[in-house]
C-alpha cells in the first residue's frame, strides 16, 4: 500500500511538471537584420541596402555582425549635405552603387560588439577594408569615420540572429574616390556669376563665343557689371550699343574683349610677383601679385583689381575683374574715314582749302560730311564745273568758310544730342542748327535748307563723322 501511495506521488509530481512546462512560453529567436531594421524603421538603410546585388544575403548569411545603422534623419542629413534630391540622386554622387557598397560596409565590422563589450577607445576593420574608430564614455558610445565626422549611437545593443546592431544619427563615410563635378565652360560661368553684360559682349561679336569655348586653354579676365557701367559712364553711353559706336564698332569690341582673354591656364596661384602676357587680342597686360591681391595693368596704365579669382572652367580659369581693361585701339582719322565713304569731293575741297592739317590736329570735332551727290547737286544748282568752278565763283575764302561750317569743334554722337533742335559753334564762326526726332538727325544751314545725316557715328581717332545729303552754306558776303 505504501509502495502503491507512492507511485501515485511520483506520478502527480510528473503531471505537475509536465504542465508547469506546457504553461512557459518558448524563448523567441532574435530577428534577423532585416526585422530588427523593418522593426526600428530603418527604411532608407534597407533601401540602401536593396540597392546593392545580393549584399542583403551577405549580410543576413555573415557569421558574426555588428552593424552600425543610421537613421532615416541620418540619411536625410547625407542627402542635404551632398545636395541631392533623393537616393538615387545619393548613390550618383557618391560615384554609383560600387561606392554605396564600400559606404555599407563600412557600417558593419564582422564581429559581436555590444556596448557592454567596448572599451574606452576601439579600432575596428570593417566589412569595406577600412576602420572605423568607436569610442565609449560611460554609457555614451561615438563612433569616428574617414572625414573625421562623428556619428552617436542612439540605440544601443538591438540583438539580431548573428550579431548586434547600434543605430546612429550618421551616415559613416570611408574613403572614396568621389565622382568630380565637370567645370562649367565660360559661358555657363559667366552666367553662374551674373556677369551679363560680359555675355553680351561676346554675343555681339559674331563667332567670339564659340571661339572662346573652343580654345585649348584660356585665363579670362572678366569685368563685372559693375566695371561695364563705369566704363559707360567714362565714354558717354547709355548702353553697350552705344559704347561699341563709340570705341568705333564691332572690330574693335572685338580687341577690346580679345584683350581681357590669355591663351594659357593661369590661376592666381601660377603667377610670379609681376606677370606679362601676350593676349588673344596680340597686345600684353601687366599682372602683379601681392600677398593675396592681384591686379592688371592694361594700355592706358589703368588698374583693374581681381575681385574674385581662380573660377575654374572646362578649358581653363576665369578671374573677375572691376574694371574693363583698354587695348591700343585703332580709329580712322579722319581722311582715312572720308576715304573709306568714298566722299572723294569733299576730301578734294578739304585738299583744295589746305584744311586736312587742321582737320587731323583737332583735338576734338564732329564733321558733317556731305557725300558726292551733295556737292554734285549744290555745283547745279549754282550752275558752275566742278570744284575750281566752285572756288571761282564764291572765292577760295568762302569755301575755306563753307568747309568750316561742317566742322563742330567738339564731339557730337547721334545719341549725344539733346532731343529737339540745338545750336551749336562750328569752325567757321557761325552756327549750325541740329534737330533730333528720335534717332533721325538733320541740319539746317544759315539759308534755312535742312538736309539728313544718312550715315551717323563714324568714329574718328578725334571725333565723330555723320555723312549727310546737303552741302550746308554759311552766311557768305
Amino acid at each position: 500500500m505504501k509502495k502503491l501511495f507512492n507511485l501515485l506521488l511520483l506520478g502527480t509530481f510528473v503531471l505537475f511538471a509536465v504542465s508547469c512546462q506546457e504553461d512557459e512560453p518558448a524563448p523567441q529567436p532574435a530577428p534577423d537584420l532585416v526585422q530588427a531594421a523593418n522593426a526600428a524603421g530603418l527604411t532608407t538603410l534597407l533601401a540602401a541596402v536593396d540597392a546593392v546585388p545580393s549584399l542583403g544575403s551577405t549580410l543576413l548569411g555573415a557569421p558574426a555582425i555588428t552593424v552600425f545603422a543610421p537613421t532615416n534623419q541620418a540619411f536625410t542629413n547625407a542627402l542635404t549635405a551632398f545636395e541631392a534630391t533623393d537616393l538615387n540622386d545619393l548613390v550618383s554622387k557618391l560615384g554609383g552603387v560600387q561606392n554605396l557598397e564600400i559606404v555599407l560596409g563600412f557600417h558593419v565590422v564582422p564581429a559581436v560588439a555590444f556596448a557592454a563589450d567596448l572599451n574606452a577607445t576601439n579600432s575596428f576593420t570593417t566589412v569595406s577594408g577600412q576602420t572605423l574608430t568607436v569610442s565609449r564614455t560611460g554609457g555614451s558610445v561615438t563612433i569616428t569615420d574617414a572625414t573625421g565626422g562623428t556619428a552617436n549611437v542612439v540605440t544601443a545593443d538591438v540583438e539580431i540572429a548573428n550579431g548586434v546592431v547600434h543605430v546612429i544619427d550618421r551616415v559613416l563615410l570611408p574613403e572614396i574616390e568621389l565622382p568630380t563635378e565637370p567645370a562649367p565652360n565660360l559661358v555657363d560661368a559667366a552666367t553662374s556669376a551674373g556677369l551679363t553684360t560680359l555675355l553680351a559682349a561676346v554675343g555681339a561679336v559674331d563667332g567670339l563665343g564659340g571661339t572662346l569655348l573652343g580654345l585649348d586653354a584660356i585665363t579670362v579676365f572678366a569685368p563685372s557689371n559693375e566695371a561695364f557701367a563705369a566704363a559707360l559712364t567714362a565714354f558717354g553711353a547709355a548702353d553697350l550699343g552705344q559704347l561699341v559706336t563709340k570705341i568705333g564698332g564691332v572690330g574693335n569690341l572685338e580687341t577690346v574683349l580679345g584683350f581681357h582673354v590669355v591663351p594659357a591656364v593661369a590661376f592666381s596661384t601660377d603667377l610670379a610677383a609681376t606677370n606679362t602676357f601676350t593676349t588673344v587680342s596680340g597686345q600684353e597686360i601687366t599682372v602683379n601679385v601681392s600677398g593675396s591681391n592681384v591686379t592688371v595693368t592694361d594700355a592706358a596704365g589703368n588698374t583693374a583689381n581681381v575681385v574674385t579669382p581662380n573660377v575654374a572652367i572646362e578649358n581653363g580659369v576665369v578671374h573677375v575683374i572691376d574694371r574693363v581693361l583698354l587695348p591700343e585701339l585703332e580709329l580712322p582719322n579722319v581722311v582715312e574715314a572720308a576715304t573709306a565713304a568714298g566722299l572723294t569731293v569733299l576730301l578734294d575741297a578739304v585738299t583744295a582749302a589746305n584744311l586736312g592739317g587742321a582737320l587731323l590736329e583737332a583735338e576734338a570735332i564732329t564733321v558733317f560730311a556731305p557725300r558726292n551727290e551733295a556737292f554734285v547737286a549744290l555745283l547745279e544748282e549754282l550752275d558752275v564745273e566742278g570744284l575750281a568752278g566752285l572756288i571761282e565763283l564764291l572765292g577760295a575764302e568762302a569755301v575755306t568758310k563753307v568747309l568750316q561750317f561742317h566742322v563742330v569743334p567738339a564731339v557730337a554722337f547721334s545719341f549725344d544730342l539733346d532731343e529737339g533742335t540745338q545750336t551749336v559753334p562750328t569752325l567757321a564762326g557761325e552756327n549750325l542748327t541740329v534737330t533730333r526726332t528720335g534717332s533721325n538727325v538733320t541740319v539746317t544751314d544759315a539759308a534755312g535748307a535742312v538736309y539728313n545725316v544718312v550715315i551717323a557715328d563714324v568714329a574718328i581717332e578725334n571725333g565723330v563723322v555723320h555723312v549727310i545729303d546737303g552741302v550746308l552754306l554759311p552766311t557768305l558776303e
